[in-house]
């Protein structure tokens, strides 16, 4: 027994966090009420409309009374989704809507028990330590809003999966193992991962910029390329398919409406972009005209740095560690504070150890940074269009990456010289993320969750 546990113990290990990750994600797909999982109705209605046709069908007012458009928008969720419902009522054509709904958020477990594994390979390539190595996986399952969003139907599931695996064979790319067949897969996960959600497109843009650095920095040991026919063409083939689709969608819409996708007065009535949720929210909250930068300033809102620092910041880790669905749970303020200052501790031991990073090293945190910089503007903008209220920010929005930033700090620790430092942060980031993890719905169920759920 002795010699078994010594063998496997870090599969063990990986096995039983999958297998927690399982049981409650089971659960909440089994067990939540319908309406709570952020836009659980809209992707139920959307699928159920995908699932009346083999192809795209036509926006109708059950559809874009939702203040989403099916016309030139990415599809491939709600198309799979689609088919899933197409095989079920053949299995049982008197099957209930919810019946459907359960299967679907079990079918987005099994999207998120892959996005877990992926993250673990992710984190092998990076880190050369048999238990550090499984540290993302623990914070990853252990991020209460990444298990709770896994347990509904919601296509970030799906993009999150893809985003990871484009990651994973990103930085097999940059190591140089199997050139041309991580490439592909790589650019066929991203640009599968962009036909589920457009917000996918500033990820790949960073990658591919610094994919094309990375050819021309090492363009001695690339070429000459050598290649399998039957593999990498087939998977050249499969990309162009999902190139050309991307193209369809994006590239039409850039040229047609110089947007990614189309804005409601391009492709529906007055009278129908009025009943969006979203033109009414705009109509209650929006101020009369957008303020500018220096205009926000003068009357007492934040700057760009006052924001990010007192009010982005904490607004975001209470939205990954707590949740924010149409219902909401926040951590209590003593925990996302400890949270704030693990990021801030993380920051200074990168100016103290970080030393000088390999080039996997850096690009991986300039994809995360580049990333970051694109959701903050984002935010930023919207402040300024409804008057710094937060009503637009989710931190859900970071998963496509916080898989990567988890193997970062992975990596960071593991090259911490000072043992006294490395057991102080190890111990103390295993505690903070076990306190503000799932483990919640466990200890406040009769408190708070009781009510979120169909068991007494």
């Amino acid at each position: 027994m002795g010699r078994f546990w010594r063998s496997h113990n870090s599969k063990i290990i990986l096995l039983l966090l999958l297998s927690v990750f399982m049981a409650y994600t089971v659960f909440i797909a089994i067990n939540l009420k319908p309406g709570i999982i952020p836009d659980e109705p809209a992707h139920f209605i959307f699928s159920k409309h995908y699932s009346s046709t083999w192809g795209i069908p036509p926006d109708v007012p059950e559809t874009y009374s939702l203040g989403w458009y099916i016309y030139r928008n990415p599809f491939l969720y709600h198309w799979v989704n689609g088919r899933i419902i197409n095989f079920l009522e053949f299995i049982k054509p008197n099957i209930s809507n919810w019946q459907i709904l359960v299967a679907l958020r079990l079918v987005n477990v099994i999207f998120g028990l892959c996005t877990v594994v992926l993250c673990f390979l992710l984190s092998i390539e990076i880190i050369k330590h048999k238990w550090l190595s499984l540290l993302p996986v623990f914070l990853l399952t252990n991020t209460l809003m990444f298990v709770f969003l896994v347990g509904g139907v919601n296509y970030d599931n799906l993009a999150n999966l893809f985003s990871m695996a484009g990651l994973f064979f990103f930085i097999r790319v940059l190591k140089n193992k199997k050139f041309i067949t991580n490439s592909l897969g790589w650019t066929i996960s991203i640009f599968t991962g962009t036909l589920v959600k457009f917000t996918i497109l500033p990820l790949a843009l960073f990658m591919g910029v610094i994919w094309i650095i990375y050819v021309i920095k090492n363009k001695e040991i690339i070429f000459p390329i050598v290649f399998s026919i039957k593999r990498d063409l087939f998977l050249g083939f499969l990309l162009l398919i999902i190139v050309l689709g991307n193209l369809v969608i994006y590239g039409y819409n850039l040229l047609t409406y110089q947007s990614i996708t189309p804005d409601c007065m391009d492709i529906l009535s007055t009278e129908q972009c009025r009943i969006s949720p979203y033109a009414i929210r705009y109509q209650e909250f929006a101020l009369d005209q957008k303020l500018t930068l220096t205009e926000s300033i003068n009357l007492g809102y934040p700057d760009p740095l006052s924001y990010l620092i007192d009010s982005w910041i904490p607004n975001v880790l209470f939205r990954i560690y707590g949740i924010a669905g149409h219902l909401a749970y926040w951590p209590n303020y003593i925990v996302i504070t400890l949270y704030r200052l693990l990021l801030f501790w993380i920051v200074l031991l990168c100016f103290k150890y970080g030393g000088r990073p390999s080039f996997l090293i850096i690009s991986s945190l300039l994809v995360f940074l580049f990333y970051t910089i694109v959701l903050f503007i984002m935010n930023y903008n919207s402040e300024l269009i409804y008057g710094f209220r937060a009503i637009t920010l989710q931190g859900r929005y970071f998963f496509p990456v916080i898989g990567l930033i988890y193997c970062l700090y992975a990596y960071l620790l593991l090259n911490i010289p000072n043992k006294k430092i490395f057991v102080f942060t190890f111990i103390g980031t295993i505690i903070l993320f076990f306190i503000g993890g799932p483990i919640n719905f466990i200890q406040q169920f009769d408190l708070f969750f009781i009510e979120w759920f169909l068991v007494r």
